[in-house]
């Protein structure tokens, strides 16, 4: 089963996670923890969608931070032991990844339990919807009958109920400091060749000398409605000086002073960092809203959307080693935000191409046009403050570093959408860390238990590189359930006996493991009999992607006596 969802997939995480609690609860009925099981693995996909891969650190963050917050136990030694048990499960059934050893990850939750113990005690720590969950029980109120709860919560906006609200003001505080509970999304690795590129660049930015000019016609003091000797200095136009005044008082170089603005105590120090103003200027940027709030204004969130456009804007360019089309980044962004008149979709054209000037100015991206299309790339600076922007958005934005010791789910999915540069070298160095015999014993087992195309056809490519280990795991998996039929068949392409391998039905399901749109396009250029032929050999398969072939033949086949056939098919 699939244990790794990094792009968001809900439906998919919660069948694993309803598979899980189940096998989980009848395999230690004694404990009844289901709902621990539930807060832990709804935690663990938005934390990083990994629900199998437990460090240490991990495993004291859920005990010590997630359990406290949210679990209401009449027994807090409780969750202690529930941990020991998840982990002996999970290594038991062969899906525990972690880079410790199982004995280190034990030892881990007996040295966090005082801490656990402590944090259960103390209410600041909770939730409020432990805290209201905790007083209402305290007082007597059922909460499960949501007329005494709304009577309860009466009340207490009447002041008839005493409650700790210094408490209370402590936890919704945090509580507006904490990440939401979206799952976690994973962007594509990227390599990055040099650590804060932008010190070697910062000095000779364009950006850099135009807030030099603009510090110095501010002077000791100037009225922010007389620009145009701003103007004249910058050589620009009216709009991009109105748009370097915000930029410039957001990163804090200059504030208000009565009807002036006027220099801060950091703007000439920043001056001599242009490094620290680089990265300065470019963290502030998404506070400059004022100079797009007319054009910002059709859209749904008006000016609040200038930060969604940013962060579109940066994921589309991200880790990409060609240049993107303007036009591609406007068409997704304006899907991110949901806008699809004209009006919003030139609002978000005019503001992406403003938007992206001020970087280029950054030398952070590069714009070229080329046959009629305006291209845009990312260079060594902005991809490095790219990927710690949309860090700071929440994505996980690996490098190919951080993955090397990454479990080989998460290899494999990743790999799906880094370019193909990237690709090589991370495989190789994922490989070199363990040794060609352990990597082809960790994919091998991967193969036997996750039943998806999308990971079986990774798996399979990096195995190919692990050579004669390579192909000796494989052959232990020829009459696995699971990896059998795409392993015959990858073996009669590398051994020189493969051929006796291949059994019939192999084929089709190698091609049902390829992309569903490239099978169905090619399904429909087959004779009509052939295509029936087809239908029923889907039905009689197993492949984790009968039903959705079946389904999408269903639905969208032109003819009648098919689309009945996958019908049936489904039904059989």
């Amino acid at each position: 089963m699939r244990t790794a969802f990094i792009h968001g997939e809900v439906d998919r995480f919660e069948r694993a996670r309803a598979e899980l609690v189940a096998r989980f609860e009848r395999s230690r009925p004694e404990l009844r923890a289901g709902r621990l099981v539930d807060l832990l693995l709804t935690d663990k996909f938005a934390r990083d969608g990994l629900l199998a891969w437990w460090p240490e650190e991990e495993l004291t963050r859920f005990l010590v931070s997630v359990v406290p917050r949210r679990a209401v136990l009449a027994d807090w030694s409780l969750a202690p032991g529930f941990l020991h048990q998840w982990i002996g499960f999970l290594a038991e059934n062969d899906l525990l990844t972690s880079p410790s050893p199982l004995s280190d990850l034990h030892e881990a939750v007996e040295r966090a339990t005082p801490e656990h113990l402590a944090a259960m005690a103390e209410p600041t720590e909770w939730s409020s919807e432990k805290f209201w969950t905790t007083t209402m029980r305290e007082l007597g109120v059922d909460t499960e009958d949501p007329r005494a709860v709304a009577e309860f919560f009466t009340s207490v906006e009447a002041d008839e109920v005493e409650v700790d609200r210094d408490v209370l003001e402590e936890v919704e505080r945090r509580e507006g400091l904490e990440p939401g509970d979206q799952p976690a999304l994973w962007l594509p690795p990227v390599e990055l060749t040099v650590l804060e590129p932008h010190r070697a660049i910062a000095a000779g930015a364009p950006v850099v000398q135009r807030i030099r000019t603009l510090l110095d016609w501010i002077g000791d003091g100037r009225d922010p409605s007389d620009a145009d000797g701003l103007v004249e200095a910058l050589g620009g136009s009216a709009e991009e000086a109105d748009l370097l005044l915000e930029w410039a008082e957001r990163a804090g170089l200059l504030r208000p002073a009565g009807d002036l603005l006027v220099r801060t105590a950091v703007a000439e120090p920043l001056l001599a960092h242009p490094d620290l103003l680089w990265t300065r200027l470019w963290q502030r940027f998404v506070l400059v809203d004022d100079v797009f709030r007319d054009r910002l204004e059709v859209l749904s969130d008006g000016a609040d959307a200038l930060p969604e456009i940013v962060q579109a804007a940066l994921s589309v360019l991200y880790a990409r080693t060609d240049a993107v089309p303007l036009e591609l980044i406007v068409t997704m962004t304006c899907d991110l935000l949901g806008e699809d008149g004209p009006a919003a979709q030139e609002a978000v054209r005019d503001v992406v191409g403003r938007v992206l000037a001020q970087w280029e100015s950054m030398q952070a991206v590069r714009t070229h046009e080329d046959g009629g299309r305006t291209l845009v790339e990312l260079l060594p600076a902005g991809l490095w403050a790219a990927r710690e922007s949309l860090r700071a958005f929440g994505f996980h934005v690996p490098t190919v570093d951080d993955l090397v010791t990454a479990p080989a789910e998460l290899l494999a999915l990743v790999l799906t959408d880094a370019p193909a540069g990237v690709q090589q070298v991370l495989v190789e160095r994922w490989i070199e860390r363990r040794g060609a015999r352990a990597a082809s014993g960790e994919l091998a087992a991967l193969l036997r238990r996750v039943d998806d195309p999308t990971v079986r056809l990774s798996a399979l490519a990096v195995l190919e590189r692990t050579g004669a280990e390579g192909v000796a795991a494989a052959r232990e998996l020829v009459d696995d359930p699971v990896a059998g039929a795409a392993v015959r068949v990858w073996l009669r392409a590398r051994t020189s006996s493969g051929d006796d391998l291949v059994r019939p039905g192999d084929e089709l399901s190698c091609a049902l493991d390829e992309d569903s749109e490239l099978f169905l396009a090619e399904f429909a250029e087959r004779p009509e009999h052939d295509q029936l032929s087809v239908i029923s050999e889907i039905a009689r398969s197993e492949h984790a992607s009968a039903a959705e072939v079946l389904g999408a033949i269903a639905e969208q086949h032109p003819e009648e006596a098919i689309a009945t056939a996958a019908r049936a098919g489904l039904a059989g």
